[in-house]
């Protein structure tokens, strides 16, 4: 049996405290880790957990920040508290006997906001995240308005609290798993399908024998391959660097191939490409799949799922990590939808919120705040390269902490209602180049479109700055072809391919190809296609997918051909996946001649 001394008391406390602490409750091991100290005031174990969790410097500051109950708002409400919690102060006594007295002071005067957030502060010490948050979320509601900085001070903290054990349905920030069985051999099919699958040096358990024979080994599938074949020069541009679309394990004990990403669309978007080809090779098979909070410690884990080419000199990887930083919360992160914005992304959140929505103003303010405490860090300031977060607060129409922090005339970070107000004939060039990249990265095509076509018409089309696929020409053929004018849309990427490198001279004959294709002109499209096929296994792959687009616009006869080039081409190039899908078209299409 526990020890009904004070020293064995403290000291089960001390334990309860590590295990909220693993279970992500840091407010609940503060909580157990005080109470510790009041049964044995010299105990050395919880002095130095509190110590420890105080100086944590892998925990964003919210979560390690000593939290205290708040006094009531009025001298009315104080005579009800005073009444309520009873003579000794709302400061002692038993959590639970607290939560529930400032739970019956909630429940009769339901505009009580420091009685919600004081019960929410119970609760939370208790290791009770969820109905915390609910409480809070009152407590928000009710001060959004009449004062606002305790609302985002509140939300900050359940942004803490929805992270934690207990909460799970409620987090925001997850890690995505599927796990297939898997047979050692296959793994040497799938290397040699996927050349973007990099292997990655596998971690070591402490203390082991180097070079003991493991039973893991560890890849990173990226979305494209590290290096550039014939060493042709890289893109500079922060959003066409490399991205592990997956952490893969693959155990030959367990014969399993486990896919692991905190992005739940780069991990589908690997499944995309892996099922069919297992269906080709080896039989359909099921994916188990599961989905956790990320540890507090690695909430921004999807910040860093890119790679920077080795030969980039360090003071270049810095300048594209700093890049990187950017172009993620500017441009990604931002169209994210977050259950701490009730379901709505950061971008969708600061528009309410410029329509007088004042609770989401206050919880969008903490969510950003949250995310520059992750920056902030000592261990992430080598990875984060200074970057301020008032370019996201701007981006978002938020007030800044530094006026001075952003130059006012950089449109890179400029926000919706900013690029609005622009009179875009009267941009010079350069500014032009800033607003089109900061228009595109909001992902509105009339508004890309309306710049786009300014570049376009006064041939002011940039080799390097932009990528012209993604931000000119795309958002101008989607408007076209939205308003069904196929013909514009083929005219918009005609004006624009003489300013185009090669790869993305490519992509447009891909789109014009698509469009052709499209409108009922197969043999043109086929034409175009057979083009941009090369003897190799990006041709394999490339002519699969054009067969597959003319299938699916009804051109038979010309994507049987096209099935044929990429069985052969994947036959020579080892593409085993490509020559199983494509023979497998060829077979539903019937025994006709190529």
């Amino acid at each position: 049996m526990p020890s009904s001394s004070p020293v064995g008391s403290s000291m089960a406390l001390v334990h309860e405290g590590w295990d909220h602490l693993r279970a992500q409750r840091p407010l609940s091991a503060w909580a157990s880790w005080q109470r510790a100290l009041r049964l044995e005031p010299r105990s050395s174990a919880a002095g130095q957990a509190l110590a420890m969790l105080e100086s944590a410097a892998d925990l964003p500051a919210a979560a390690r920040a000593v939290y205290r109950l708040r006094g009531p708002t009025s001298a009315a409400g104080r005579a009800a508290w005073d009444d309520r919690l009873g003579s000794r102060g709302a400061g002692d006594g038993d959590l639970e006997v607290l939560a529930d007295r400032f739970g019956r002071l909630a429940s009769e005067n339901p505009d009580d906001s420091a009685a919600w957030y004081n019960r929410a502060l119970c609760l939370a010490w208790m290791g009770n995240n969820r109905a915390a948050v609910g409480c809070l979320e009152r407590a928000v509601a009710l001060e959004a308005e009449s004062a606002f900085d305790r609302a985002v001070e509140a939300w900050t903290l359940a942004e803490v609290l929805r992270q934690g054990g207990g909460a799970e349905s409620l987090a925001d920030d997850l890690r995505f798993a599927g796990t297939l069985d898997w047979e050692p051999q296959e793994l040497t099919w799938l290397l040699d399908e996927f050349p973007e699958i990099q292997p990655v040096p596998t971690p070591q358990v402490p203390g082991a024998e180097a070079g003991l024979d493991c039973d893991i080994e560890v890849f990173h599938w990226l979305d494209r391959c590290l290096s550039v074949p014939g060493g042709a020069p890289r893109s500079t541009r922060a959003g066409d660097l490399p991205v592990v679309l997956a952490t893969v394990y693959h155990s030959r004990a367990s014969r399993t191939l486990r896919l692991s990403s905190p992005r739940v669309e780069t991990l589908q978007r690997t499944e995309e490409l892996l099922l069919p080809w297992i269906e080709a090779v080896a039989g359909r098979r099921s994916v188990r799949r599961e989905a956790l909070p990320r540890p507090l410690a690695f909430l921004d884990a999807d910040v860093w799922m890119i790679r920077v080419p080795t030969e980039v000199e360090p003071a270049g990887s810095d300048h594209r990590m700093r890049d990187w930083i950017e172009h993620f919360y500017e441009n990604e992160w931002i169209h994210r939808p977050r259950q701490g914005l009730e379901g709505l992304s950061p971008l969708s959140a600061a528009s309410a919120a410029r329509q007088g929505n004042r609770v989401l103003r206050a919880k969008l303010v903490a969510v950003v705040r949250f995310r520059e405490q992750l920056g902030s860090r000592p261990s992430a300031a080598r990875l984060y390269q200074g970057y301020p977060f008032d370019r996201l607060r701007r981006r978002l129409g938020l007030e800044p902490i530094d006026p001075t922090a952003v130059h006012p005339d950089d449109l890179t970070c400029a926000g919706p209602a900013e690029l609005d107000r622009l009179d875009f004939a009267a941009l010079e060039h350069p500014r032009l180049i800033e607003a089109v990249a900061s228009a595109a990265g909001l992902r509105d095509d009339s508004r890309t479109a309306r710049l786009a076509s300014e570049l376009v018409r006064h041939r002011l089309l940039p080799a390097v700055e932009l990528d012209l696929a993604a931000m000119v020409v795309a958002p101008l053929v989607r408007r076209a072809i939205g308003a069904g004018d196929f013909d514009a849309a083929i005219d918009w990427i005609d004006r624009v391919h003489p300013a185009a490198d090669a790869a993305t001279g490519a992509t447009l004959d891909v789109w014009r190809a698509e469009i052709l294709a499209r409108t009922g002109r197969g043999d043109a499209a086929m034409q175009l296609y057979r083009s941009l096929v090369h003897p190799d296994a990006a041709g394999a792959a490339l002519a699969l997918d054009a067969a597959e687009t003319l299938l699916d616009n009804g051109h038979r006869d010309q994507a049987r051909s096209l099935l044929g080039t990429a069985r052969d081409l994947a036959r020579s190039t080892g593409r085993r996946g490509i020559e199983q899908r494509a023979q497998a078209l060829l077979g539903r299409l019937g025994s006709h001649p190529l």
